[in-house]
C-alpha cells in the first residue's frame, strides 16, 4: 500500500512540470532561416518577424540567410533541427509546393516533414512586354504570339521559377508558344535584357518593374492575381482579361519542422499576423512589391494542398526539371 501511494505521489509531482515545459518556449535563441540572399522580400520578412518575435517572446531570434537549391538548402537545415520551435524558415513556394515535382531527389518530404505555420505575403506577378511588341492587352498579345509562330521570346529569373511556370501555364491555357530564356537566378539581368528588347516579354515582380511601366520602358498586360493589386489598381488581372481563374502568384510563408508543439505553432502564427499589421512593416512590404496576406495554420495547410496540386500539373506540362 505504501509503495502504491509513493508511485501516485511521484506521478502527481510530475504532472505540473509538463505544462510549464511548453510555456517556457523559447528557452534559448531561435534561428529563422531565410531561403534567399540578403536584401529581398524574404530577408526583410524574416528580419521583421525576428524583431517582433524577440520583443514578444523575450529571447533572441537570429536570421540566417541560406539560399540555394531553390530554397531546399535553408529548409533542410530546419528539417534537421529539433522539432521544438527553436528553428523555422521563411520561404517562397519552392520548398513548400514546387520542388518535389522538379527534382528527382529531395532531402526532405514537404508533405511529411514541414508543418505550415502561416502564409505571410504575396508577391504579385505582372505580365509585361517590351514596347516593340504592338500588343496593349491580353487579346492583342495572344494574337501577336500566334502570328510569331513560336519565335517570340520570354525571360525568367531561372528554370522552374514562378515566372517560368506562370508563362507555361498561360501557354497551356491559350495554345500559344514562345521561347524560354532563363537567367540562372539573375532577376536583374533578365530585367536588363527585357528593357533592352533582347527578350520580348516576361512575368515579373511588381517591385522591379512598376517604375519602368510608369516611364514607358515596359508595357503591362495584366496581373497574375484574381484581384487587382494595391500598388497599380489600373492594371487589369488576366482573369478579367480573358483567362478565367488565372493565378500564378509568388507567396511567402513561415514553416517549422513537423512535430513542433501545436501551441508553439499557434503562437507563432498569431504573432506573425500582428507583426504584418504594423504600419512600418506594411509600408516596407509595399516598397518591396509584396502585400500582406496573413493566413493561419489550418487555412495555410489547405491552401498548400491545392497549390501543390496546381504546380504539379504546371510542371508536368512544362517538362521543367532541376538537378
Amino acid at each position: 500500500m505504501r509503495s502504491a501511494l509513493l508511485v501516485l505521489a511521484l506521478v502527481a509531482s510530475a504532472l505540473p512540470s509538463a505544462a510549464p515545459a511548453q510555456q517556457s518556449w523559447p528557452s534559448h535563441a531561435v534561428r529563422i532561416v531565410a531561403t534567399s540572399p540578403p536584401g529581398g522580400s524574404v530577408d526583410f520578412l524574416a528580419r521583421a518577424l525576428a524583431e517582433d518575435f524577440g520583443a514578444t517572446f523575450g529571447k533572441p531570434f537570429v536570421v540566417e540567410n541560406r539560399p540555394g537549391a531553390n530554397g531546399n538548402i535553408g529548409v533542410d537545415l530546419v528539417m534537421k533541427s529539433a522539432a521544438d520551435g527553436h528553428a523555422m524558415f521563411v520561404s517562397p513556394p519552392g520548398p513548400f509546393a514546387i520542388n518535389a515535382h522538379l527534382m528527382p531527389s529531395m532531402p526532405f518530404d514537404p508533405a511529411r516533414d514541414i508543418a505550415p505555420v502561416a502564409m505571410l505575403a504575396i508577391a504579385p506577378l505582372l505580365l509585361v512586354v517590351h514596347p516593340s511588341v504592338p500588343a496593349r492587352d491580353l487579346t492583342g498579345l495572344l494574337a501577336w504570339l500566334r502570328a510569331q509562330d513560336g519565335k517570340a521570346t520570354y525571360a525568367s529569373q531561372a528554370v522552374a521559377s514562378t515566372g517560368h511556370l506562370a508563362m507555361e501555364l498561360m501557354k497551356s491555357r491559350t495554345g500559344v508558344d514562345a521561347i524560354h530564356v532563363p537567367y540562372k537566378g539573375s532577376a536583374a539581368q533578365a530585367t536588363a535584357d527585357l528593357l533592352a528588347g533582347r527578350v520580348q516579354m516576361s512575368f515579373v515582380n511588381t517591385s522591379t518593374t512598376l517604375q519602368h511601366i510608369e516611364s514607358g520602358r515596359l508595357r503591362a498586360i495584366g496581373v497574375a492575381e484574381l484581384k487587382r493589386i494595391r500598388s497599380a489598381p489600373e492594371i487589369p488581372t488576366l482573369d478579367e482579361s480573358g483567362l478565367p481563374g488565372f493565378e500564378a502568384t509568388t507567396w511567402l510563408g513561415l514553416g517549422v519542422r513537423a512535430g513542433t508543439p501545436r501551441d508553439v505553432v499557434d503562437r507563432l502564427a498569431e504573432r506573425s499576423s500582428r507583426a504584418l499589421a504594423r504600419t512600418d512593416v506594411a509600408r516596407r512590404m509595399v516598397a518591396l512589391g509584396v502585400e500582406p496576406r496573413p493566413m493561419m495554420p489550418g487555412e495555410f495547410a489547405t491552401f498548400l494542398r491545392l497549390d501543390t496540386a496546381k504546380w504539379a500539373e504546371i510542371v508536368r506540362r512544362s517538362g521543367a526539371k532541376l538537378e
